[in-house]
């Protein structure tokens, strides 16, 4: 009988110190470090009617540390700040162009809704819109150019999460779409507008300390 007692009381404490992560009135520190593989296909349309379909994977290294609040049980808005390095190869046979790298200094803001099971391991998803500074490498089939650029943009992502503990989370990208508007400098072609669906397989993690409440 004591056993099944304490067996209940344990259930009890494990449940509560999971479920307060993503209480209400708790906060998230975090910091996601990022190595990606991507399969993707995109659309881009330039101001001169100038379009190019592409379809290419991309390579991807990334850090960006984070804040989080929640404003409702299992909904937390935050913002984050990054830096990233990207070399996107696309596949000729879509494409006049053959590779990009990117350098990226970023600013995100999201909102977050967490769908759990046993509030300990499920996926989160919401908005964000962020504002990027670049600068690009383009190598064609017959020329490469460089260029300085400012995004803005959003979209939707999708994230796998899990909490092992009282503090602790960890989190993985899995999904994302999204739109950006780049205006260039020393870009004949003028600004770009980017669509993109992105299905990631990737080692994107993310580790977090919960406090609050």
């Amino acid at each position: 009988m004591y056993k099944k007692l304490l067996l209940v009381v344990l259930s009890v404490i494990t449940l509560q110190a999971a479920k307060a992560q993503t209480e209400k009135g708790n906060q998230l520190l975090g910091a996601t470090f990022g190595v990606s593989f991507t399969n993707s296909n995109s659309r881009t349309a330039f101001d001169n009617t100038i379009s190019d379909n592409s379809k290419g994977k991309l390579t991807s290294y990334s850090i960006s540390p984070s804040y989080s609040y929640f404003i409702a049980d299992k909904l937390d808005i935050g913002a984050s700040v990054g830096y990233s390095y990207s070399n996107q190869k696309y596949d000729p046979a879509f494409s006049s162009q053959i590779q990009q790298q990117n350098k990226n200094f970023s600013a995100t803001i999201f909102l977050r809704k967490y769908f759990l099971f046993d509030n300990k391991i499920g996926i989160r998803t919401g908005p964000y819109l962020g504002y990027q500074k670049q600068k690009q490498l383009y190598v064609y089939t017959s020329n490469e150019n460089n260029y300085n650029s400012d995004s803005y943009g959003g979209g939707v992502n999708m994230d796998l999460v899990y909490f092992p503990s009282k503090n602790i989370g960890l989190a993985a990208g899995l999904a994302n779409l999204s739109y950006q508007h780049q205006k260039f400098t020393g870009n004949s072609l003028g600004n770009a507008n980017t669509f993109s669906l992105n299905f990631v397989n990737s080692f994107i993690l993310s580790a977090y300390y919960a406090f609050g409440k």
